[in-house]
């Protein structure tokens, strides 16, 4: 091989970690919902490799975020559920600033085609023991454009593979979007996992309060603030944070976690995040021996010995609430995703994510403490 071929193929190489999603320029949060819920609410099993369309939003204020969009037969949401975004895009990523006593959330319900914002508290006053919350917390690089959509294949994935009964669906929308080149923007977002775990941590104890039996599912960085949210819930720090509320444990969340960019041994006695297992029912573990980019996760710390969970698989966990061993199912998914580090290759082939996370979420039990 040329020495200049060698030099080329190195550089391919050392740029391969930071590849993950196309860049977009992100709209706000209600612009953006209403640009693509008319062609990505429920619809039939879509064709990844065509470009949602997109349609233009109406109003430039406030009071013109609610856009009501004609729906046919086809974008509907399955009778019996409900979907729900929230969004912390506007609230600073700085965990050390975050406010955590009346966090000013922005909700949005979507149906039908429609969007319309609501009312924090008109939405904890719907929730009912009878119909289990399934939140959806996304990875890097998502625009909260491309959250809908994306949002919308997970769910009628899980549904064709069997999920049963009424569900709400609540999407977890971050502030994600590419904003430094590299490797600083994968340092960047791990940083804001700390601020949205105690976020979402803060959202969960509303939801544990009223009695509202819940699943998780969580992608690469979405699984990181997944894990956080549930042991800041339990009385754990982050960032040297804690809730200022008294500690909720043994909430009986059932977790998925697809490549979940978060440290392999966070879940263990001693980690970062080893409260959260207090909080757990169940774990579903996706993982990837073949990921290129969380082949590299130890550069996020420049700690050679760093592996990421979604690479490593199943390592070390600490017990649930009552002493017991936290069940695992996991799998190695790499005879189907390969060496990419793509969500929706989890769902598709051999993998097929979807009957896991259905799975999963048949199984949800009555909240007990």
């Amino acid at each position: 091989m040329f020495p200049s071929i060698r030099i080329f193929v190195l550089l391919v190489c050392v740029a391969m970690p930071v590849v993950c999603m196309d860049d977009h320029v992100a709209a706000t949060d209600h612009e953006a919902i209403a640009d693509v819920v008319e062609h990505t609410i429920d619809s039939p099993e879509p064709n990844e490799s065509d470009p949602l369309p997109l349609i233009a939003a109406h109003g430039d204020h406030e009071e013109a975020a609610v856009a009501d969009f004609l729906a046919s037969s086809e974008c509907c949401v399955c009778d019996s559920d409900r979907v729900f975004l929230i969004s912390t895009r506007h609230l600073t990523a700085d965990a050390c600033r975050a406010p955590l006593v009346e966090i000013p959330f922005r909700m949005w319900r979507i149906d039908c085609g429609s969007t319309c914002e609501i009312n924090q508290n008109d939405y904890l006053a719907s929730l009912s023991p009878d119909r289990p919350v399934v939140f959806y917390v996304h990875g890097n690089r998502m625009p909260v454009r491309e959250v809908v959509s994306r949002s919308a294949m997970i769910r009628n994935r899980i549904r064709m593979r069997g999920a049963r009964g009424p569900i709400d669906w609540m999407i977890y929308s971050w502030p994600s979007e590419k904003e430094l080149i590299g490797v600083q923007d994968f340092r960047l977002k791990a940083d804001r996992c700390d601020a949205q775990g105690l976020y979402l941590a803060s959202f969960l104890r509303q939801h544990v309060q009223a009695c509202v039996p819940m699943a998780m599912i969580g992608y690469s960085f979405g699984a990181r603030v997944t894990t956080g949210a549930l042991h800041a819930l339990a009385g754990g720090t982050l960032s040297g944070r804690q809730l200022p509320e008294p500690a909720l444990t043994g909430a009986n969340v059932r977790v998925g976690l697809v490549a979940p960019a978060i440290e392999s041994k966070w879940l263990g006695g001693n980690g970062y995040h080893r409260c959260a297992t207090k909080n757990m029912d169940e774990l579903v573990l996706l993982y990837n021996r073949r990921d290129v980019v969380l082949k590299r996760y130890w550069l996020l710390e420049k700690i050679r010995r760093d592996t990421a969970l979604g690479y490593s698989g199943p390592t070390v966990f600490a017990s649930r609430v009552d002493g017991t061993r936290l069940p695992v199912r996991s799998r190695d998914c790499a005879s189907i995703v390969k060496l990419r580090h793509s969500e929706l290759d989890y769902y598709q082939g051999g993998c097929n994510a979807g009957v896991d996370m259905a799975r999963l979420i048949n199984g949800i039990r009555q909240i007990s403490f």
